[in-house]
C-alpha cells in the first residue's frame, strides 16, 4: 500500500458519531475505535484499518474499496450497500450486521465471520471465502459466482434464488442450508457436508460432488444433469422428480439409499423395472462414467 495519510486518530474518536460522507480515503487508522460511530456514506477507500473496531457503527453507504482491513471488527454494525470492493478483510468479525446489498467482490476475507448477519443481495464475485463462517446468515438473492469458499461453513444459512456458478465449495459445510432455487452450474462441491440441506429446484449442472455427504439433502426437482456422484453418500436423499441423465458414477446402491420416484431421471447405463410406485429393480452396465 502506497503511503498513507496521517490522521489524528484522538480527533477522529471524539467526533466519531459526526462523520457522515467524512472524506478519509487514504488514512492510517489502524487500531483506531469508531465504535457505536456514525460515518454513513463516509469514504474510506485504500485506508489502513488494521485491528479497527467499528462495532454497531452507522455505516450505510460507506466506501471501503480496497483497504486492508485484516482483524478488523464489525459486529453488529448498519453497513447496508458498503462497498467493500478488493478489500482484504481476513480474520475481520462481521456477525450480527446488516450487510445487505453490500459488495465483496474480489475481496479476500480468509477466515472472516459473518455468522447471523443479514447479507440479502450482497454481492461476493470472485471473492476469497476459504474457512470463512456464514454461519445462520440471511444471503437471499446473493451473488457468490467464481468465489472461492473452500471450507467455509454455511451452516444453517438462508441462500434462496442466488447466483453461485463456479464456486468452490470443497470441503465446505452446508448443514440443513437452504439453498433452494439457485444456480450452482460448474460448482465444486467435493468432500463437502450437505446433511439436511434444501436444492429444491436449484440447478446443479456438471457439478462435482466426489466424497459428498449428502444424508438427508432435499434434491426434489433438482437439475444435476453431468454431475459426478464418485464416493457420495446419499442415505435418506431425495431426488424426486430431479434430473440426474448424463451424470456420472452413480450407481443402484447409491439410489436404493436415497428416495426417487417414477419422475426421476438417470442416466442411460442405469435401468429401473417399477414394481410398484414405490418399489423398483435396479440394473446398472459396466460404464458409470
Amino acid at each position: 500500500m502506497a503511503e498513507l495519510n496521517k490522521v489524528d486518530k484522538a480527533q477522529l474518536e471524539a467526533r466519531k458519531d459526526r462523520l457522515e460522507k467524512a472524506q478519509l480515503s487514504r488514512s492510517d487508522l489502524e487500531g483506531i475505535d469508531l465504535s457505536g460511530g456514525f460515518l454513513k456514506e463516509a469514504e474510506l477507500k485504500k485506508c489502513n484499518l488494521k485491528k479497527a473496531n467499528l462495532n454497531e457503527a452507522g455505516l450505510n453507504g460507506a466506501d471501503f474499496t480496497g483497504s486492508f482491513l485484516v482483524g478488523a471488527s464489525f459486529i453488529q454494525a448498519q453497513m447496508i450497500r458498503a462497498n467493500f470492493t478488493k478489500t482484504n478483510l481476513s480474520g475481520a468479525r462481521l456477525s450480527g450486521s446488516d450487510l445487505s446489498s453490500a459488495w465483496f467482490n474480489n475481496a479476500v476475507a480468509l477466515k472472516a465471520d459473518f455468522h447471523d448477519s443479514n447479507l440479502n443481495r450482497a454481492e461476493f464475485n470472485k471473492a476469497q471465502l476459504k474457512g470463512a463462517s456464514f454461519r445462520n446468515t440471511h444471503l437471499s438473492k446473493s451473488d457468490f459466482r467464481g468465489a472461492n469458499l473452500m471450507q467455509a461453513d454455511l451452516s444453517g444459512a438462508c441462500i434462496p434464488k442466488s447466483h453461485l456458478s463456479k464456486a468452490n465449495f470443497s470441503g465446505a459445510k452446508l448443514v440443513e442450508a437452504d439453498v433452494s432455487a439457485c444456480n450452482l452450474s460448474g460448482c465444486d462441491f467435493r468432500e463437502s457436508d450437505l446433511r439436511g440441506a434444501d436444492f429444491t429446484e436449484s440447478i446443479l449442472v456438471r457439478v462435482l460432488f466426489k466424497g459428498t455427504d449428502f444424508t438427508g439433502a432435499n434434491f426434489a426437482g433438482a437439475s444435476l444433469r453431468g454431475a459426478d456422484f464418485t464416493e457420495t453418500t446419499m442415505d435418506g436423499m431425495n431426488l424426486e422428480g430431479a434430473d440426474l441423465e448424463l451424470s456420472t458414477h452413480l450407481t443402484c446402491a447409491q439410489l436404493k439409499s436415497a428416495r426417487i420416484d417414477r419422475k426421476t431421471k438417470l442416466p442411460d447405463y442405469i435401468a429401473l423395472h417399477w414394481l410398484s410406485d414405490t418399489e423398483y429393480e435396479c440394473s446398472e452396465s459396466a460404464k458409470t462414467g
